[in-house]
């Protein structure tokens, strides 16, 4: 009796583009730095729907302004994040002006994307300050820290695989 190998040809590229469309998908959640002379300190509970979600890229907007007769190099900010990170990354931002290059008053702009702050969203305590000594600014309206996530284990990552071992399988 000679069997079609046809389900198979229709289930394995319908299972990759399953698993291809579930590790598309991310979120984005997006974290703050603390204003000129402020600090803040924030907790994640374990119940929190980013929990256990696993990182896999971020933004780092900061735009400062240093005003007449403050120096931009003095500047300097930092934040803690909720994560577990990957062996060889971090959860800690520290920035300043002075390693930024910033120098003098004005308007200064820092953008960075990473994966170094890849790992996994855990419930902790966290926080962030920027103190302003020695320096007299604002942190402009759209610094930010932007996260992308996906969860994990994939749900969809874990069908699709499923389906493809399955119309990989021999029948006898």
């Amino acid at each position: 009796m000679h069997r079609s190998n046809r389900p198979r040809a229709i289930a394995a590229p319908i299972a990759l583009l399953t698993l291809l469309a579930g590790a598309a998908h991310a979120d984005t959640i997006t974290f703050n730095f603390a204003q000129v002379g402020n600090s803040f300190s924030a907790f994640t509970s374990g119940d929190d729907p980013i929990v256990g979600k696993e990182i896999t890229s971020a933004r780092i907007y900061l735009d400062v302004e240093s005003f007449a007769g403050s120096d931009a190099a003095n500047f300097w900010t930092d934040i803690t994040l909720p994560i577990d990170p990957f062996d060889g990354n971090t959860n800690f931002i520290g920035l300043l002006g002075d390693d930024l290059g910033w120098s003098g008053s004005g308007t200064f702009h820092y953008f960075l994307e990473t994966t170094e702050l890849n790992g996994h969203f855990v419930a902790a305590r966290w926080g962030g300050e920027t103190p302003g000594f020695d320096f007299d600014g604002t942190i402009l309206d759209g610094s930010r820290i932007e996260i992308d996530y996906v969860p994990t284990p994939g749900v969809s990552a874990t069908l699709a695989l499923g389906g493809i071992a399955g119309a990989f399988r021999r029948r006898r």
